[in-house]
């Protein structure tokens, strides 16, 4: 598929320290495959214009623009849709159905842009500047907004699988030039070995991003009974179309994202 030049964000930014407070450690129980697809569909935040959609129309201050690098916001709007009811979710964002991804996307665009400004400084908000966001910036906004009342973090193979027997993780990485179109059967990350990983990183980071982990497709142990990451696959919810990777997702396998480790965050909102 041929894209224009994505937008991208941060990758980093430091968590507040009372965000240790809300680090998920798995306390026993089984482990097993999971799927929470998102209800909403898959959104675009390229190809504005051919939706209908004007950013300057939508945001005072703004210009009129293709696309823009609010992956935060379109990640959250998966996510939303699966946390909140099909009432307060279509009442949210103004959709008349889950399917209508335009009119979510425009409720993105507008969360993005109230995002951005939590920062104080104009330099770092859209408008004028597509900054991208952050997961830090994300949950404080949707706490303001009374959406949610925080998040759990994870960090290592284990703990990630754990939270996400519950629901789907906002992950926030360095998205790498390699990843950009995945393979003819949806990995992003080839067979997920190390050396994989160092021949992507060599290719370059193309920015920061934000995508929505909705399922374990399959969960591998070790003969300890330990997760093993390596045999380990997430599916991905991306924003670049339905027609990106597969049917608007990805696959990978956890130990590319483990990883990269400290780079990357995993969050899960928890309920109002």
């Amino acid at each position: 598929m041929s894209r224009e030049a994505t937008a991208y964000g941060r990758f980093q930014v430091p968590e507040a320290p009372s965000a240790l407070r809300a680090i998920h450690w798995h306390r026993g129980g089984k482990l097993r495959s999971v799927d929470h697809e998102p209800k909403v569909g898959v959104l675009d935040q390229e190809d504005l214009i051919a939706q209908g959609i004007d950013t300057s129309k939508l945001i005072p201050g703004a210009k009129k623009v293709n696309a823009l690098g609010s992956c935060t916001a379109n990640a959250t709007t998966a996510a939303l849709s699966n946390l909140l009811s099909e009432a307060e979710f279509l009442k949210l964002t103004g959709c008349s159905s889950y399917d209508d991804v335009v009119t979510a996307e425009e409720w993105a665009i507008g969360f993005y842009h109230r995002c951005t400004d939590q920062t104080g400084q104009p330099a770092q908000e859209w408008p004028p500047t597509d900054c991208g966001s952050s997961g830090p910036y994300i949950v404080e906004e949707l706490q303001t907004e009374k959406l949610a009342s925080g998040a759990q973090i994870a960090h290592g193979a284990r703990n990630i699988v754990s939270l996400m027997q519950t629901d789907g993780l906002l992950i926030g990485s360095p998205f790498l030039n390699a990843w950009e179109e995945p393979s003819a059967n949806g990995f992003i990350d080839g067979n997920g070995t190390l050396a994989e990983l160092e021949r992507a990183i060599s290719l370059g980071v193309a920015g920061g991003h934000e995508t929505y982990w909705s399922a374990i497709e399959k969960i591998a142990f070790d003969n300890l009974g330990r997760v093993d990451p390596f045999g380990t696959i997430i599916r991905g919810r991306n924003s670049w179309t339905k027609s990106w990777g597969d049917a608007g997702s990805y696959y990978c396998h956890l130990s590319t994202f483990v990883a990269l480790g400290q780079y990357c965050d995993w969050r899960q909102l928890q309920a109002a």
